[in-house]
Order: structure tokens, then C-alpha cells, then sequence
């Protein structure tokens, strides 16, 4: 086995990758700025020249092994929220082939590579309108062209949802039609909530995550709202016997208990936390991660919005398969929980190795590190480092007959296992993903640890990134895949 270690030293990023600097006051500061200047667009940063080495550690372990590509790199953190919101390209030995500028920052998001060389990102321009509002919220989206200027511009505000407040939040993702994907929160009045039998706090507002397909229109900069899903319009609950969804929690497992867990800390009101999306355009399905239910859904997206919203069992907005803790709807018990706060569920792209199977990077965050890090800012986000544990990966293959999922004897969901992966000194606490590459090793991100890892198939690590920022997930691309950025 040939081992090297190339150390290169950064200070071009000190000033915008520090979250140390008063942590305790940096978030009350900006939404007290926030709050007393006015809306204004803000000044394009540019974050590093090319050539310049910012990767502060390559460690390849087996260099025969490695996929041969292109890093890209996008700054988040889904708990130190104001960072600055840009993205590199970094070659083999770290140093910036390109780079998209920017006029945003904040958010616990990633962003993605469009075939133009543009990216499709989210992040905020307006800090007052997300004041208030659960961990990773955002206000705007954004599709660049390869500088990282926008040639389209969507803001939360204008987008027209049953009356109710959106704001974007954690992950979207471009639609081989164009379209977009994107999670949002939909501020609800607790009376709202109440009608529908949910108990979702004391506070004035409760949050509904859920999914909107956008189309874009670049020329006009205008956007189409052609489809949605509501978290609020497929719940089940044995609380309320007034409302129309009172039932049986077990009797429906296509059905989303609004009262699992009892509570959650430090944000009851925010009862799913989705924290990343997918769609497989095959089956016209779409993939999220709940990080509260610590399970992964399947929903059908062939549908109207009417259907999405009312759904049946089988089809509709209802879930069609939710894997990893059969507990949260009463067919199982602590003990059959597979999950712990994943991130980053993912359908294995066509031509890849494991097509069609489900990665899910699974945190394995215990809920009492999660409430001694707390609700958000600098100093949360130091707070995570301190965390200890052991995450893993895990690739499953939902059991389908007939094109249905299938459930056990038992009444849960089945998957089969397809491939395992831990390490002792891999332990991503908050966001992280999961990504197959073509020659069948798999990238892995620790967020919280601004670390890259390649491992190959037999679990054996291949190189470690130590890089200038934390990222939610790298990605890894082939020369031809990024050729048009490379000039």
C-alpha cells in the first residue's frame, strides 16, 4: 500500500470559515443589523483565485483505487447559518480550478452543478425574513451561470402557498425537465394545526415541512408553482377524535403520526425536520430524509396536487415506503430502529454501481448530544465538535413486487441490506452525505469535520480530504463532466 500526505497551509479563507469569532453574539448581531437597514442587494464576493491550493490535507491511502475527478465544494453548516455562500472546484492536489462567486450566504444547504457550469443554490439575501424561522431556512433560490451570477432569482416571499409564509430550508434539486425540487416550511397557526388534530406546540406558529416543484422561466425571471406536497395533509392521530384524521396509528403506515415523539427538543413546534431530497425519474418518485422520525420516505410525485393533497393508499401524497424506524407508526419498537438523525437520502443514479439501490448516510447523533448542542448559531455550531460517536452507511434495496413495496409478516416496511459501512474515527454529528461513484466507491462527507472521505467497496479507505470549509455533501466529477470549467 503506497501512503503519502501533502499538508498545504490556508489563510485565504480564515476570515470566512472561522465560526469561532464571537460565537456567543454573532447571531443576535446580524439579525439586530438585519432588522435595522433596509433590504438591499449585496455586494458579489469572490472567495479564492485559481490555482490557489485551499485544501489543508490530502492523506491517499491507495492511489490505484481512487476515482479520478474533480471535487466541488460548497460552504454550510447547518448551525452556523451565517457563512458565506460559495462554492470551488478543487483538483487532485487541492488547489481551485474554478469557482462560482456570489451575493448570498447563510443556510445549512448545499448547492448543485448544472450541465451549463451554472449552479442551482439556495441561501439568504434578506436575514430579516428568515429571523424566527427553524434551523437552515433560506429565502432565496438561485440558478447561476458559470461565474456564480444569477440569470434567475426566486425569494420565498413571492411564492403563493395557501396564504401561509414559506421559506426554502436545506436541500432542492434540479429535474431533468428543469423543474425544480425544494423543501420548504410552511408557517401554520396552531389553530390551523388544531383543526386538522395536531398538538404542535405553544408557540404562535407551527411549522408543515413539504416539497414544491417549481418552473422556472429564466428569460422572464419569472416561476410557475405546478406542484406541491404538505406534510399537514397526511397525517394520522389517536389525540383529537374531532378531527377527520383521527385513527389507528398502526391502521396506517402510509400515514405520518404529527405526535411522534412526544417531544423534540429544542423545536417542538417543528415536527419533521426534512433534510434532503431526491427523485428517481424513472418511477417518478421522490425520496426525503426526516431527521426527527429518523426514517426515509418514498412519496409518489405522478400525481396532481388535488392527489398529492387528499392521497389513497398506494397513491397519492401518501407515503408509499418509509424505512428505518417501524416504531413511529406503532409496527415496531426502539429496538428495530435502524436510523439515528440521517442526512442525505439517495437513489444510486442510473450506470452506476448499485443503480436503483438507496444510499443513506446515517449521523448515528444521540438525541441528548443533539439537545446539550442546542437550537442554532456560532456557538451551537462549536458546540457539535465536542460530539463523539461512530456514523455509518448504509445502501438498501426496498423489497417491490409488481411495482408495490412490499411490508413483512410483521406489518413493516422490508429492505434488503446490500452494503455496510462504519468507521471507528468517522463520526459526522450534524448533515454529512453519502455519493457512489462510477468505479463503484462511495464519497462520504463529515460536515461538522470538513472532512472528504473516498472509500472502495470492500470498505477500505482510499484518501482522506481535510478541506477549507465544512460542506453538507461533496461531489466528485469526471474531467468531461467539468470540461466546460476547466478553460
Amino acid at each position: 500500500m503506497n501512503r503519502f500526505t501533502l499538508s498545504l497551509f490556508v489563510s485565504l479563507f480564515v476570515a470566512t470559515t472561522t465560526m469561532a469569532q464571537d460565537a456567543e453574539n454573532a447571531t443576535e448581531r446580524l439579525t439586530r443589523q438585519a432588522e435595522a437597514q433596509p433590504r438591499q442587494r449585496q455586494q458579489t464576493t469572490t472567495i479564492a483565485s485559481i490555482g490557489d491550493a485551499v485544501m489543508t490535507e490530502i492523506d491517499l491511502a491507495l492511489p490505484d483505487e481512487l476515482y479520478q475527478g474533480y471535487l466541488f465544494w460548497h460552504q454550510a453548516d447547518e448551525l452556523a447559518t451565517d457563512v458565506v455562500n460559495y462554492a470551488m472546484l478543487l483538483d487532485a492536489e487541492g488547489k481551485v480550478v474554478h469557482r462560482w462567486d456570489t451575493d448570498l450566504n447563510g443556510g445549512g444547504h448545499t448547492s448543485y452543478l448544472l450541465k451549463s457550469g451554472g449552479l442551482l443554490r439556495t441561501g439568504i439575501r434578506d436575514r430579516r425574513y428568515v429571523v424566527g424561522q427553524p434551523v437552515a431556512a433560506t429565502d432565496t433560490l438561485q440558478i447561476t451561470d458559470k461565474t456564480g451570477k444569477a440569470v434567475w432569482e426566486l425569494s420565498a416571499e413571492n411564492i403563493d402557498l395557501n396564504g401561509n409564509k414559506i421559506t426554502f430550508h436545506h436541500d432542492m434539486l434540479p429535474m431533468p425537465n428543469g423543474n425544480i425540487l425544494v423543501l420548504i416550511y410552511e408557517e401554520i397557526s396552531p389553530k390551523e394545526a388544531a383543526a386538522d388534530g395536531w398538538s404542535a406546540g405553544k408557540g404562535k406558529t407551527v411549522w408543515s415541512d413539504g416539497v414544491l416543484e417549481i418552473k422556472p422561466d429564466l428569460e422572464k425571471n419569472s416561476h410557475e408553482l405546478v406542484w406541491y406536497w404538505r406534510f399537514i395533509d397526511h397525517m394520522i392521530q389517536d389525540q383529537n377524535a374531532k378531527a377527520a384524521n383521527y385513527g389507528a396509528i398502526a391502521d396506517h403506515p402510509e400515514k405520518i403520526d404529527g405526535h411522534f415523539p412526544e417531544s423534540y427538543a429544542p423545536m417542538n413546534a417543528v415536527r419533521q425536520h426534512l433534510n434532503s431530497l431526491d427523485y428517481h425519474p424513472g418511477m417518478d418518485q421522490i425520496l426525503v430524509s426526516s431527521f426527527i422520525y429518523n426514517e426515509i420516505w418514498v412519496i409518489d410525485h405522478s400525481t396532481t396536487i388535488e392527489q398529492a393533497a387528499g392521497g389513497r393508499r398506494g397513491k397519492g401524497g401518501d407515503l408509499l415506503f418509509r424505512y428505518g424506524n417501524p416504531a413511529v407508526y406503532a409496527r415496531g419498537t426502539e429496538k428495530d430502529r435502524l436510523f439515528q438523525n440521517q442526512h442525505d437520502a439517495n437513489w444510486v443514479d442510473e450506470g452506476l454501481p448499485g443503480a436503483g439501490n438507496i444510499l443513506v448516510f446515517n449521523n448515528n447523533t444521540g438525541m441528548s448530544g443533539i439537545a446539550r448542542v442546542g437550537s442554532g448559531g456560532a456557538a451551537a455550531a462549536l458546540a457539535q465538535e465536542q460530539l463523539k460517536g461512530i456514523s455509518n452507511v448504509h445502501e438498501i434495496r426496498p423489497t417491490v413486487d409488481n411495482g408495490r413495496y412490499v411490508m413483512s409478516e410483521a406489518g413493516a416496511f422490508e429492505a434488503k441490506q446490500i452494503w455496510f459501512w462504519e468507521h471507528k474515527d468517522f463520526f459526522a454529528p450534524f448533515q454529512g452525505g453519502a455519493r457512489r461513484l462510477p468505479n463503484g466507491n462511495t464519497l462520504l462527507t463529515d460536515t461538522v469535520g470538513r472532512r472528504v472521505w473516498e472509500v472502495a467497496s470492500d470498505g477500505d479507505v482510499v484518501v482522506r480530504y481535510k478541506g477549507p470549509a465544512p460542506t453538507f455533501k461533496a461531489f466528485k466529477y469526471s474531467a468531461e463532466q467539468v470540461a466546460n470549467l476547466l478553460e
